[in-house]
């Protein structure tokens, strides 16, 4: 084998090699992420997100006057149910497909942001955690 040629070898086996490497890391991070979004799913649709309206933020309420699903004005009725995205605070009809988007889509079906604030914990002062709202 000439000296050409096993250079040329040894190169293809050093790039064969990082992209494998390169290509294992993105699937276990990609891997780990789907499993955090599988949680986020998950707690989004649980108990605790679906409220009364009259339970939803006042504020909230003057900017979102109608649901983005059957554009239809909330009822304000003490017992019509909400469904809030924890990150955002945007709220729908609890039976109007909110809960079909979000394990679809996996984000806010309004402003498709996050379905839960990320908390990014570290050396930052005294190692509080602090929470990042990701779009």
């Amino acid at each position: 084998m000439s000296p050409e040629m096993a250079l040329y070898l040894e190169v293809t086996a050093v790039v064969v090699v990082a992209v494998l490497i390169v290509a294992l890391a993105a699937a276990a991070s990609g891997a780990c992420r789907r499993h955090d979004t599988d949680d986020d799913v998950e707690r989004s649709l649980g108990g605790a997100t679906l409220v009364a309206y009259a339970q939803t933020a006042v504020e909230a309420r003057a900017r979102q006057r109608c649901c983005v699903f059957c554009q239809l004005e909330y009822a304000k009725a003490p017992d019509e149910l909400v469904r809030v995205v924890p990150a955002c605070g945007h709220f729908f009809h609890a039976a109007c497909g909110a809960d079909r988007w979000i394990r679809t889509h996996r984000t806010c079906p309004l402003c498709r942001g996050a379905l839960w604030p990320r908390t990014v914990t570290g050396a930052i002062g005294t190692g509080a955690a602090v929470v990042v709202a990701a779009l």
